[in-house]
C-alpha cells in the first residue's frame, strides 16, 4: 500500500516522456525519490535499481555491438565478390554471341574462295577458227543455197496422157512390166483411147488444181525469189545435170504480166497472119527481122507506143503484187 500510494503521488512530479525512453524514466523516478528523502525506504530504492536494470539490458541489446559490426562486415564483403562474379559471367554470356559472329565472318571469304576457284576450273571455250573454203567449196554452197530458196515442187507438174494412164494400170499388179504395157497401148482400140484419153485429161486437171493450190500457200514474193534462184540453177548446172525440168519456172498467176517488146509485138502479129505457115520457126523469124529493120519510124511508133503502156502497167502492178519497184518494166 505504502509503494502504491508513492507511485500516486510521484505520478504527478514526473515529466511525460515516451514510454519507451524506459532508461530516462527510471533516472527521473530514481532523481523523484531522491528529492523526497524517500531513499531511507529500501523497497523503493530496490524498484528503481531493478527498473534501471532491465531498460538497461535491453537499450544495451537492441544496439549492436563491436564484433557483430565486424561480422556483418565481413558478410557484405563476402557476398560483393559473389555479385561480381556473376556479373562477370553475363558479361561473358553475352561476349559469346560476338565470337559466334566472328566465326562466321571469318568462315564468309572461305565460300567465296571455294567459289572462285570453281570458276577457275571450268576451261574457257575455244573459239574455233573459221573454215577457209576454196572456190569450189564455196560454189558448193552457194548451189546448196539456192536449191533452198528454188522450192521442190512436192508432186509432178507434167501433163498426163492417155498412153501413161493406160500403162500405169496394166502395170499396177506387177504382172506386166512397163516396157509392155507401152507397147501395149499401141493395139488398143480407138474407143478404148478415147476413154484414156478422157481420164488423163481429168488427172490433169487435178494435178493443175493442186499446183495451183500449192503456188498460192507460198506469197507471191516467196515464189518471184524462188524463180530467180531456177534461172540461176539453169545456167550454174546447164551441162551438169541431165535434166534441168526440176528448175523450171514456177507459174503464178498472181505475179503481173511483163510488157512486150516492139519487135515482139511486131512479130506475134506477123506469125498470126498466116504469112509464115509451112516455114521453119528460124527462117521465119529471119524473114520478120528483117521486115522489122525496114519499117519507118512512124509504122514503129503503133508498137513502141503499145509497149509504153504495157510498161507502166506492169511497174504499178509489180509493186502492187511484190512490195517492190521493179528494176526495168520493159522486157
Amino acid at each position: 500500500m505504502l509503494v502504491r500510494g508513492a507511485l500516486c503521488r510521484l505520478a504527478g512530479d514526473l515529466p511525460k516522456t515516451s514510454t519507451h525512453d524506459l532508461s530516462h524514466l527510471a533516472r527521473a523516478f530514481q532523481n523523484s525519490f531522491a528529492r523526497r528523502n524517500a531513499l531511507s525506504v529500501p523497497v523503493i530504492h530496490a524498484i528503481s535499481r531493478a527498473y534501471r536494470r532491465t531498460y538497461a539490458t535491453t537499450a544495451e541489446a537492441t544496439t549492436p555491438t563491436p564484433t557483430v559490426k565486424k561480422a556483418v562486415k565481413k558478410a557484405a564483403a563476402a557476398k560483393k565478390p559473389a555479385a561480381k562474379k556473376t556479373t562477370a559471367k553475363k558479361t561473358t554470356a553475352k561476349k559469346t554471341p560476338a565470337k559466334k559472329k566472328t566465326a562466321s565472318k571469318k568462315a564468309a571469304p572461305k565460300k567465296k574462295k571455294a567459289k572462285k576457284t570453281a570458276a577457275k576450273k571450268k576451261p574457257a571455250a575455244k573459239k574455233r577458227a573459221k573454215k577457209v573454203l576454196t572456190p569450189e567449196e564455196k560454189e558448193k554452197q552457194h548451189i546448196r543455197e539456192l536449191k533452198k530458196q528454188a522450192l521442190r515442187v512436192p508432186f509432178s507438174t507434167r501433163k498426163v496422157s492417155g498412153r501413161l494412164v493406160y500403162t500405169a494400170e496394166v502395170a499396177k499388179g506387177g504382172k506386166v512390166s512397163l516396157k509392155e504395157a507401152a507397147e501395149q497401148y499401141n493395139n488398143i482400140t480407138p474407143a478404148e483411147k478415147e476413154h484414156y484419153n478422157h481420164l488423163a485429161n481429168q488427172q490433169t486437171e487435178t494435178n493443175r488444181a493442186e499446183y495451183r493450190k500449192w503456188v498460192h500457200s507460198h506469197s507471191p514474193n516467196d515464189i518471184r525469189l524462188a524463180n530467180n534462184a531456177r534461172l540461176a540453177l539453169q545456167k550454174k548446172l546447164a551441162g551438169k545435170v541431165k535434166s534441168l525440168s526440176p528448175f523450171a519456172k514456177i507459174e503464178d498467176d498472181r505475179a503481173p504480166k511483163r510488157s512486150a517488146h516492139p519487135f515482139l509485138r511486131f512479130m506475134q502479129e506477123r506469125q498470126a497472119s498466116g504469112d509464115f505457115k509451112d516455114i521453119k520457126f528460124t527462117d521465119a523469124s529471119t524473114l520478120i527481122s528483117k521486115e522489122w529493120a525496114a519499117l519507118s519510124a512512124s509504122e514503129k511508133k503503133p508498137y513502141e507506143d503499145q509497149s509504153a503502156e504495157a510498161s507502166a502497167r506492169y511497174a504499178r502492178e509489180y509493186e502492187q503484187v511484190y512490195g517492190i519497184k521493179s528494176k526495168s518494166a520493159s522486157a
